[in-house]
């Protein structure tokens, strides 16, 4: 009777709990990885480690208001497992806590969708639906992040068309970029800097193609800073089991410099064989128009060997060779150990990981 009488009282109070939280979905990604990672510094040369990459959990949720809009919302955070470099999908890095990944809350129907928040750039997502090398060594954010172009910016409104006949577009403002855009830092810069983006894409069967354009205000900072921007294209073509994929950056002004300016490109190819998925991309950078031998060029490498719908073995080499006065990476960009690059040198790296998607 006992029994009966707590297995009573525990359902009472179990029963609203369930119901207030029962449109909530879990969901996350671990990715980890045992590395051998060489920095081409004498100081710091090669060393083997484990890596957690962009690993995340993320819990998100509609309701339904009627006459087909809902309420959409999703809190994100990245985690790591002991790394000592980044871990949160990025190059620049922001320390692993709740709500450290894209957080928002919004509206979607018919007309669309709006988030309020902390969310991708659509000028990032660009890079993203081409890098064959996400979130590994050889991750083309090494390349084309140099100076903050891939932001998940915090203080965000964005708005996204619907699907028609597979073109879509998002825009997006945001506010307090934070210090570390332009190069700059001050007490000030977190309320003064904002910038927006804009990305047009177009998915139809075996072809992709996107177009965006971001600009920074950093002006607003300091007058004696020019805007800078940025422009990407992207594109990708499917046939049978290949897959072709193409990036072009033209990024002005960097860090609020005139003429501070750099091209990068990149071509990617891939080829499935049952459940393994042989994949090579090359990108290079090229010079700053303001400092000769700052180009580099970054290959990579690899295989993935699909385990399950939901779990990955995955197998990569990737370098990066930096003319005389560059030290571009070859590990960071979502990679979660970095042991840094010196001026020059030419940083590799082989990764062993498992991935799984929940």
């Amino acid at each position: 009777m006992k029994k009966i009488l707590a297995m009573a009282i525990a359902s009472a109070f179990a029963a609203p709990a369930f119901a207030a939280t029962a449109n909530v979905d879990v969901g996350g990604y671990m990715n980890f990885s045992v590395d051998y990672l060489d920095s081409d510094n004498a100081a710091n040369g090669g060393n083997v480690g484990i890596s957690s990459n962009a690993s995340n959990i993320f819990f998100k949720g509609a309701e339904d208001l009627g006459g087909g809009l809902k309420a959409i919302w999703q809190v994100q955070t990245f985690f790591s497992a002991g790394g000592t470099g980044n871990n949160d999908g990025s190059l620049g890095g922001v320390a692993d806590g709740v709500g450290s990944g894209n957080t928002y809350v919004g509206l979607a129907g018919g007309f669309g969708t709006v988030l309020v928040g902390k969310n991708e750039s659509p000028v990032k997502m660009l890079s993203r639906k081409v890098d064959l090398f996400g979130n590994q060594i050889g991750d083309n954010r090494n390349l084309t992040n140099d100076t903050g172009w891939d932001l998940r910016p915090n203080n965000q409104i964005a708005y996204t068309t619907p699907n028609m006949s597979g073109f879509s577009g998002t825009v997006a403002y945001f506010s307090n970029l934070g210090p570390n855009e332009g190069g700059v830092a001050g007490p000030s810069i977190d309320a003064t800097v904002d910038g927006w983006a804009a990305a047009a894409n177009y998915a139809n069967g075996p072809l992709m193609l996107g177009l965006g354009y971001e600009t920074h205000n950093l002006s607003n900072f300091n007058a004696a800073l020019e805007d800078e921007r940025v422009w990407r294209l992207n594109g990708g073509y499917t046939f049978g089991n290949a897959k072709l994929v193409g990036f072009y950056q033209k990024a002005d002004d960097r860090d609020g410099v005139n003429g501070s300016d750099r091209t990068v490109w990149g071509l990617g190819g891939a080829y499935m064989m049952g459940n393994i998925n042989l994949k090579a991309q090359y990108y290079k950078a090229g010079d700053a128009n303001d400092v000769d031998n700052t180009g580099a060029d970054m290959w990579a490498l690899g295989a993935d060997y699909s385990l399950s719908k939901r779990t990955m073995l995955q197998l990569a080499y990737a370098e990066t060779d930096n003319d005389s006065g560059a030290s571009l990476s070859v590990f960071g960009g979502g990679h979660g150990d970095n042991p840094g690059t010196s001026v020059g040198g030419n940083p590799n790296g082989f990764s062993v990981g498992v991935v799984h998607t929940f």
